[in-house]
């Protein structure tokens, strides 16, 4: 059946009472549209069909068999039929389909009519739908049309001209000469659109930049003019005189004065005058001053200026609007590179702005704290992170660790403070945190922390432990500082006299470790309250263990357990089911610590030694590797040696990787209106005079996964070579964290958090050929920067291959989310061969790095040519790359 009128076809989807039914009513009305196309030659029956397309394809159905019948409605005599044809041509066409240079004759002939209702349909439509082939074939008509005696006629022809440099940025010298004379029309829309088309042009010529800069006292006039008008009713909008023309003209002002101290000298005043004459209280007030702030802080202003945009800025950030808080805190994040005592003074309204309902609020607001973050006001800002971090939002815990650990260790100005907040940080983000900054805390404790300090980090950490063991970093760290300061922790007591094991006294922490408790400790943490799973301003949920953990009013506990204790705690964190392979292995060597400082408690020793040949028998082989060993360790034959294996450890030395310039201010690096990534010294008094007031307030593969095979017909394709890529082991935690208890020193840690396999151990064994090539070799090569991800390629050679470059591949998590599903696929051309060695793994934490071998065989010494396809998955997208790199120098070959 057939509806024959729009109206009819409207009544009988309304009617519809599933989406069923209404998917089989637009079937039967498409297949009737389509087969009166065919059949009937009608212009009405054409033009009643095409509207009721334009209904359909409203509804979200696919409607591309009427492309063709709008062009011929588009060709015809009448307005009306015209009116439909442009308008489905508009809806259903885009600039990449071949079928739109059909409509370019029709476009050109509408613009020679006589009727400027059809010229105006012509304009319209060329805005929206040209391609670069139609701008081109219509430039002239539509130069021409800029000096057409209507303006409405004007205005359009403007708008066109809009288009047509997008799509051909070459043409844009011949628009700039007319821009003169379309912004001084005295029509609001032809200035509008002429405001429009300069600051267009702009972006692709000099001389249109330079005609702008001449222009600046005509876009100043104007504006002054609307500022001050009350009388125009038919432009204003919410008491505010035409603000779409204000928007356009305060754009011009800002692309024709950023980096010209003249021009800004031209426009300080008027940019004076928008900001304290218009009314912020609607939101097109909001709009116009939010413009005006964006210009003047993007501009070379005076000082003064630039503080009243700041404020602007602030009061936006204290309205209920959801819109213009966005606005203001991404805009704030990136003002406090140059700006940050004026915006320290809207700390508060910030700190707030963390526990709002809207979930894009809270990620802002987190972005803009830790921006706001200096040597004076570090503490403050921290603890509030902190009181919102078991609350966060689960992607954005990662990011939050990362810089809260930056943070800590940049601007903390005492060992004491530094060790308790980063123990707060393991107590309730320890999953989050990479192996870098772990390593970095546990030097901190080892070199620069005294005998004091020590003692309370171990007991602490004791205490912690006994709460919860669902954090990996705090089991790892807690679990090392319980073995190397065994005899600190354990200090007030006197070694028990001749005590039987199966009676142990009561442990003077709390309930919890006790015999019949042990599994207790072997859980995930304890179960969350339902009033506790919420946070305050309307968060995620509170994360997994942080049921156990601390307010931040509240002191770290402290336990002095005694020795039995001690052992009791270990051997339950290498039977916890929760603890990870890292953690496991660390405890293991602690108990060793441990047999080492309680030599004299033959008990104690005795429960070590049964905990080691329990776990020699282990499924794990690393486990069961150091359980052997250590098992063997504490045999008599060995009691020679054993007092100098397990004794303390060295301060370790280290070479510190510096944390990136805009680690807490990711946002700056995203702004394209900032030249300058560089946070500037916050001034004690700029401080003193904003602190008034302003403490803070109390995915899995789809079905396209590829397989072996098709990658391999793939790479195939790229260099008609079909390498061998190894398969990816799942990502395993950095095993260098895992041995800081099993040597004598500490292996530096790179950025990296993980280390290379067994096959890739030799790869950084470079050897110079010649004094090029040695400067070339083992020096980092930039292949790809994009979305957060970083790659890098070091090539190395080793003596006895020289025809074999080993090329380490370096991929470093520089964004706000992990990475995951990382694949990488290399071809060479068909003179190499290429192995490909598996990766060290496929998930990338926040500032962390994974690496990767490849093995290049040139026995050609021709030059190194990849090939590269790089899958991943970050912040919920996947992203799918082709590289090509030939950038190695010709001597490393």
């Amino acid at each position: 059946m057939s509806f024959f009128r729009l109206k009819d076809l409207i009544r009988a989807v309304r009617v519809c009472k599933t989406a069923a039914d209404e998917r089989n009513v637009i079937r039967r009305e498409s297949a009737a549209i389509r087969t009166s196309f065919r059949e009937v030659e009608s212009q009405d029956a054409r033009y009643i069909n095409v509207q009721k397309l334009l209904y359909i394809y409203l509804l979200g159905f696919p409607v591309q068999f009427g492309q063709l019948e709008c062009l011929k409605l588009a060709a015809s005599a009448r307005f009306s039929d015209k009116r439909v044809g442009y308008l489905g041509a508009t809806l259903l066409l885009d600039e990449r389909q071949d079928i739109l240079t059909l409509l370019t004759n029709s476009l050109k002939s509408d613009m020679h009519s006589s009727d400027d209702h059809i010229v105006g349909l012509a304009l319209s439509t060329l805005s929206c739908v040209a391609s670069s082939e139609v701008a081109s074939d219509l430039v002239d008509e539509v130069e021409r049309l800029l000096d057409a005696p209507r303006s409405y006629l004007r205005k359009k022809a403007a708008l066109a001209a809009v288009r047509i440099v997008r799509r051909e940025p070459e043409l844009a010298e011949t628009f700039v000469r007319r821009v003169k004379a379309l912004l001084g029309d005295r029509h609001p829309g032809v200035q509008l659109a002429a405001a429009t088309l300069l600051t267009e042009l702009c972006s692709f010529s000099q001389d249109a930049l330079e005609e702008a800069r001449r222009l600046v006292p005509t876009a100043v006039r104007q504006l002054q003019a609307l500022v001050v008008s009350t009388t125009s009713a038919e432009y204003s909008v919410g008491g505010i005189t035409d603000p779409f023309l204000q928007v356009a003209l305060l754009r011009l002002l800002r692309t024709a004065a950023r980096g010209s101290q003249a021009a800004t000298d031209d426009i300080n005043d008027v940019l004076t005058q928008v900001a304290t004459h218009t009314d912020g209280s609607r939101n097109v007030g909001m709009a116009v001053q939010y413009e005006c702030a964006m210009t003047v802080l993007a501009i070379p202003s005076e000082q003064a200026l630039r503080v009243l945009a700041i404020n602007l800025l602030g009061r936006l950030l204290a309205d209920s609007d959801d819109n213009a808080r966005y606005v203001a805190l991404a805009t704030l994040s990136a003002a406090v590179i140059t700006e940050a005592p004026a915006v320290q003074r809207h700390r508060a309204t910030v700190l707030r702005c963390m526990r709002d309902d809207d979930v894009s609020i809270r990620r802002r607001a987190v972005d803009l704290s830790f921006a706001l973050i200096g040597p004076d006001n570090v503490k403050p800002i921290v603890d509030e992170i902190l009181r919102v971090l078991p609350f966060a939002d689960a992607d954005l815990r990662p990011s939050i660790v990362y810089r809260l650990s930056a943070a800590i260790t940049l601007f903390a100005d005492s060992h004491e403070w530094h060790v308790e907040r980063m123990l707060r940080v393991l107590s309730m983000g320890g999953n989050h945190l990479n192996a870098r900054d772990l390593f970095k805390f546990v030097r901190l404790v080892a070199a620069d922390a005294d005998e004091s300090l020590q003692r309370r980090a171990a007991r602490t950490s004791f205490a912690l432990l006994e709460r919860d063991l669902s954090q990996d970093a705090m089991v790892v760290a807690g679990a090392w500082m319980v073995g190397e300061y065994a005899d600190l922790l354990v200090e007030s007591h006197t070694p028990p006299a001749a005590q039987s094991p199966a009676t142990p006294p009561p442990p003077t922490y709390g309930p919890g470790l006790d015999a019949e408790g042990l599994d207790i400790l072997g859980a995930l943490g304890s179960p969350v309250p339902a009033s506790a799973q919420t946070s305050p301003g309307g968060g995620d949920t509170q994360l997994p263990g942080a049921a156990a953990a601390l307010a931040l009013d509240e002191p770290l506990p402290e336990a002095v357990p005694e020795p039995a204790d001690v052992v009791r705690l270990l051997s339950a964190i290498v039977r916890s089911p929760a603890t990870s392979a890292t953690g496991k292995r660390v405890a293991l060597t602690a108990l060793a610590k441990a047999a080492g400082r309680f030599a004299d408690q033959p008990d104690v020793v005795a429960s070590i030694r049964a905990t080691y040949e329990r776990h020699a028998r282990a499924a794990d082989a690393e486990v069961q590797a150091r359980a052997a060993e250590f098992d063997r360790l504490l045999g008599r034959d060995l009691d020679a040696v054993r007092a100098a294996v397990v004794e303390r450890m060295p301060p370790p030395e280290y070479t510190d990787v510096p944390y990136e310039e805009y680690v807490l201010n990711p946002t700056a690096m995203r702004m394209k209106a900032l030249t300058v990534i560089r946070r500037p010294a916050i001034r004690p008094e700029d401080l003193a005079a904003a602190g008034v007031g302003s403490a803070p307030g109390a995915a899995a593969p789809g079905p396209g996964t590829q397989t072996k095979e098709s990658v391999a017909k793939f790479l195939v394709d790229l260099m008609e070579e079909a390498p061998a890529p190894a398969p990816a082991p799942p990502g395993k935690p950095a095993e260098s964290v895992a041995d800081l208890l099993g040597s004598m020193a500490l292996s530096p840690m790179s950025e990296s958090s993980s280390v290379l396999s067994p096959s890739a151990a030799g790869a950084g064994a470079a050897f110079p050929a010649n004094g090029a090539a040695a400067a070339d070799l083992d020096k980092e090569y930039e292949v790809y920067n994009k979305n957060g991800l970083r790659v890098a390629m070091t090539p190395s050679k080793k003596p006895q291959s020289p025809t074999v470059v080993d090329l380490l591949a370096a991929f470093h998590n520089m964004g706000e989310c992990a990475v995951s599903g990382l694949s990488f696929m290399v071809a060479v051309p068909k003179s190499q061969k290429i192995q490909i060695h598996p990766p060290s793994g496929q998930s990338i934490s926040v500032g962390a790095s994974v690496t990767q071998l490849l093995r290049v065989s040139n026995p050609t010494k021709s030059a190194l040519r990849l090939r590269m396809k790089l899958v991943y998955e970050s912040d919920g997208h996947k992203h799918e790359d082709m590289l090509d790199f030939a950038g190695f120098p010709s001597s490393i070959v």
